[in-house]
């Protein structure tokens, strides 16, 4: 299949059926395509008298635009529109989005348009003809069938209606909430096609696409069941393979499950498929988030026709009683924050770009779980979550207020989306089952369960309204702003807590539910700064501003002192940190530190030499802050850390002085800058004075420059630029032009020095199947199991069974190789035996030789690396055991020779090696396709046999 787009463009690849040779080895698609559709959108804000969905229908006049999208720029503060958070009317339009694109496709084949999320209901036409609507929810994706309305080989008009209005039955309306319900096509959009036999949507029914559990996690091992649904719109029976190859981090194919069946014509069927990890397992968890991949390709007879791939962890987690939250049998108090998706002036519309970086500061402040307040969020910040380790409890659009039969309807109808979406993710660990500040909702409970009964589900309580328990769900999920009492017995997450800058609110609420052992996370309000109207009650005790002022990082994702107390608490790594002059102020220097003492030095002159806080309110932290009693008014302070009285690490800083000169900075530097609008980049111009200092209480504005391949993202009429600052840092967006190429930035400000960076940008391969795919490794394994007649062959392992020296070869049929033993005596064998002990069934038999040596020789093998673990278990109670080996490898590379330290020496039985396998040795050697590989082991004991009982070979990158 090729997809390319009429309007010219720099960012569309073509794709077709060479598509495979530009996939990565070992990666199969079938017939699957999916092209991103971002960019060269036509845009008209506002409805029109007749829709413009027609073929012809004239869009010279309109703008412009990628997505994510933003209908309208607004400013810092909202365009200080006059609204309350009911928002019937602020932002509450339609617009139109245009589209032509020639579409080359299969005439046998399926074609999907795939949205991410449209705020709020969607209506699409394709050549003028109406293709359906989508009106269930804003946060959560949809896809529409195009494929009997699409020219193929010919120019396709697309028109998409995204409508906004303020809706009775679509959540969290009609009802007020804090957050702001931004317009138009702010997530991805794509065009996907497919062969007829195919794996559909995850979120078409509960089985449906693929879903991915892991029932049994032990620390060494792990059982994963993937259910994969594949559909067959043909009109006759299709014979379907399917091959599903779980791949571990490294790409490597760790276990390879086959099914196959007919499917009927017009039916869909469901896979089930099994597989257990023993060798090289590993656990998620926020220190080792460890992803595994479930790749499969569906057959038709011998056909690859389509794949679909998902990325999994083995975790497990419970409530226990005197323990709270568990993650693989390790207790783990969780602190962490909510999550608002929206950014000042762009509002929902912001790259996958943006929602990887925000995790990635989250992550790096230690924080180990984040709730998504109070929405479904982008399928890239989960993903991030599951990459960096990052815990989440996610939850449908709602807040404090719900409707009808059909509101509940569809909010139940967007919950099961949302679960059969992201079911997949290891990092989601609570599903939302209440309503914010009203608690548990048994009909969100119900759905919650029937589609993922495998996690947990919270409440979403308040302290002034409701059950004061966790009702019908599994967690007390409270907020806590006030020293609110515990529940008498249910497991408590306060959802959220008072936040401030310089920390000491956040300390007081998560060392008070860390002091209670039915508590098992305490989650801030808010991660970042956001926008809201206005409440609907306005009185001394609820007027606000439309920004939040008490975010971890500030609205433009700038982190405020809170952020390194968090560091402190939570990371690892020694640090300490002088808190700036938002936080330190009063007569007090705040001082974020995990060391044991911090001593505080101003202007080289020792001030105090202090431990932590000995505070009741920071009682259970690990690392309440440091507060020093000094007033500072000029100069500098020096802090030092210090654990075991030993100096480990030091800051220093500065008392602010006048502003004198400006920093740019990127919010992002550690991934590609693509061209073309669709991916932006915040640039943070920081005031600084002449110690490098930043300035935080300038009121100075910043106005900034840009040049070549790139442009601001202002419309003139939001008060962007000049851009104010806020705690010293003023901030703007950039985007790149259609053209990839360098963009200058220049800051200036009056009286200071100004500032210049730059970046390039760089085209984006729109082939999201080639973007997303790595490496297959699918190497040959072979496990033999040796001993004697009536051998115990270790499950799944291949039996070689001997009696005498005519039986000293086998065939590696994997490998299309063969593998022979020899001594210089005679090789005896040993079968029907029995012992303890993993892997018990191999040790537990063999061959072996009397005077102390053995070797393998393997020939034919082809070119490559490999590895091979060889069993070496003496048997025989009467003869010592041989733990002292001498392993000689001779292979293309010529002779190496090495005394075995792969075992604990003296550590094992003859009939029992505990929890532990048998004695082995692990050698790697290269093959050149032509000569013999040669393995010798020598007894380096003066006694004692040379035993055999089986070995694993493997070919290795």
């Amino acid at each position: 299949m090729k997809i390319k787009l009429a309007l010219l463009s720099l960012f569309i690849t073509a794709i077709s059926y060479a598509q495979s040779n530009n996939l990565p080895e070992g990666f199969t698609a079938g017939d699957r395509t999916k092209t991103n559709l971002n960019f060269n959108w036509k845009f008209h804000l506002g409805d029109l008298p007749n829709a413009p969905t027609a073929i012809d229908f004239d869009d010279n006049n309109w703008e412009n635009v990628s997505v994510p999208h933003a209908p309208q720029l607004v400013s810092y503060e909202l365009d200080s529109v006059k609204e309350t958070w009911v928002q019937e009317k602020y932002l509450r339009d339609i617009s139109w989005y245009r589209k032509k694109l020639t579409i080359d496709a299969n005439a046998t084949g399926k074609i999907f348009l795939e949205f991410e999320a449209i705020h709020n209901a969607t209506e699409l036409w394709v050549n003028g003809k109406k293709v359906g609507n989508y009106a269930v929810n804003g946060y959560v994706p949809f896809y529409f069938d195009i494929t009997d309305f699409v020219n193929l080989g010919k120019e396709n008009t697309i028109a998409v209606k995204a409508d906004n209005s303020f809706s009775q039955v679509i959540a969290p309306d009609p009802h007020r909430t804090d957050y702001v319900k931004f317009g138009g096509l702010y997530r991805d959009v794509y065009l996907v096609t497919t062969n007829k036999l195919y794996v559909n949507y995850n979120w078409e029914d509960f089985n449906a696409g693929v879903h991915i559990t892991t029932p049994t996690v032990n620390k060494h091992n792990g059982t994963v069941t993937i259910k994969t649904t594949v559909k067959n719109e043909n009109d006759t029976a299709k014979n379907t393979k399917i091959i599903t190859k779980i791949v571990n981090k490294d790409g490597v194919v760790v276990k390879k499950i086959t099914s196959t069946k007919t499917i009927a014509p017009n039916a869909v069927y469901t896979f089930r498929q099994s597989a257990t990890i023993e060798d090289n397992y590993h656990l998620w968890s926020p220190d080792s988030p460890y992803l595994y991949r479930a790749n499969s390709v569906i057959y038709d007879e011998n056909n690859a026709v389509d794949f679909v791939e998902n990325k999994f962890g083995f975790r497990k987690f419970s409530l226990e009683k005197g323990k709270g939250f568990v993650l693989n049998g390790e207790p783990l108090f969780l602190v962490g924050a909510n999550r608002h998706q929206n950014y000042p002036n762009v509002g929902d519309a912001v790259p996958n770009s943006f929602h990887y970086n925000e995790a990635l500061q989250y992550k790096k402040a230690g924080m180990n779980i984040i709730r998504t307040s109070h929405y479904t969020q982008d399928d890239a910040f989960l993903q991030a979550c599951d990459e960096l380790g990052i815990l989440v409890y996610e939850e449908p659009s709602t807040w404090i207020l719900w409707g009808d039969d059909a509101w509940f309807s569809n909010l139940e109808a967007a919950t099961r989306t949302m679960i059969r979406n992201h079911r997949n993710h290891p990092s989601i660990i609570v599903w939302g089952a209440g309503i914010n500040h009203r608690g548990p909702v048994p009909r969100m409970q119900t759905v919650a369960k029937e589609e993922d009964p495998f996690r947990l589900t919270a409440s979403a309580s308040s302290p002034w309204n409701g059950v004061k328990n966790e009702g019908v769900t599994d967690v007390h999920a409270t907020m806590d702003y006030r020293r609110t009492e515990f529940p008498e017995s249910a497991f408590t997450m306060v959802m959220e807590h008072g936040s401030t800058p310089d920390s000491e609110v956040n300390q007081f609420h998560i060392s008070r539910y860390k002091g209670n052992k039915n508590n098992f996370a305490a989650i801030t309000w808010l991660g970042a700064d956001y926008n809201h109207l206005q409440p609907d009650v306005n009185d001394e005790q609820w007027k606000r501003d439309f920004m939040t002022t008490y975010g971890v990082l500030s609205a433009f994702r700038v982190p405020k002192p809170v952020y390194y107390w968090y560091q402190s608490e939570l990371v690892k790594k020694p640090m300490v940190h002088i808190a700036d002059e938002t936080a330190s102020k009063n007569g007090k220097v705040r001082i974020f530190s995990n060391c044991q003492e911090v001593a505080l030095y101003h202007n080289g002159k020792l001030i105090a030499r202090q431990v932590p806080d000995n505070s009741l309110t920071k009682l259970n932290l690990n690392h309440p802050s440091f507060t020093f009693k000094f007033n500072w008014t000029n100069g500098t302070l020096k802090a030092i850390g210090y654990t075991n009285g030993e100096k480990i690490t030091e800051f220093t800083r500065h008392k602010e002085e006048s502003p004198y000169r400006l920093k740019l900075d990127l919010n992002i530097t550690n991934q590609p800058f693509y061209a073309g609008g669709s991916d932006i980049r915040l640039v943070h111009a920081s005031i600084l004075d002449k110690n490098g200092e930043v300035v935080t209480n300038t009121k100075q504005r910043v106005e900034f420059f840009v040049s070549g391949a790139g442009e601001l993202i202002d419309n003139g009429k939001i008060d962007a630029n000049p851009a104010r600052s806020f705690n010293g840092v003023a901030s703007i967006y950039i985007k790149g032009k259609n053209t990839p190429g360098k963009i200058t930035i220049t800051a200036k400000a009056k009286g200071l020095k100004s500032a210049k960076t730059s970046i390039t940008t760089s085209a984006y391969n729109t082939n999201e199947i080639v973007n997303n795919a790595t490496p297959i490794y699918d190497f040959p394994v072979t496990r033999v199991d040796i001993g004697g007649n009536k051998q115990l062959v270790q499950f799944d392992w291949e039996e070689w069974t001997g009696n005498s020296n005519a039986n000293l070869t086998y065939n590696l049929k994997d490998f299309n190789a063969t593998i022979a033993v020899s001594a210089t005596d005679n090789i005896k064998w040993l079968g029907d035996t029995a012992m303890l002990g993993d892997l018990s069934f191999v040790g537990t038999d063999g061959l072996y030789s009397e005077k102390g040596n053995l070797s393998l020789s393997i020939n034919n093998l082809k070119a490559g690396n490999y590895e091979i673990e060889t069993f070496h278990h003496t048997r025989r109670g009467n003869v010592k055991m041989t733990n002292e080996i001498e392993v000689q490898v001779v292979d293309v590379n010529g002779a190496f020779s090495r005394k075995s330290d792969d075992h604990i020496v003296d550590y094992y039985q003859n009939d029992n090696t505990g929890e532990r396998k048998p004695l082995s040795i692990t050698s790697k050697f290269s093959a050149d396709g032509k000569s013999t590989i040669t393995i010798n082991f020598k007894n380096l004991n003066n006694v004692g046999d040379m035993w055999l009982n089986g070995f694993v070979l493997k070919q290795v990158k």
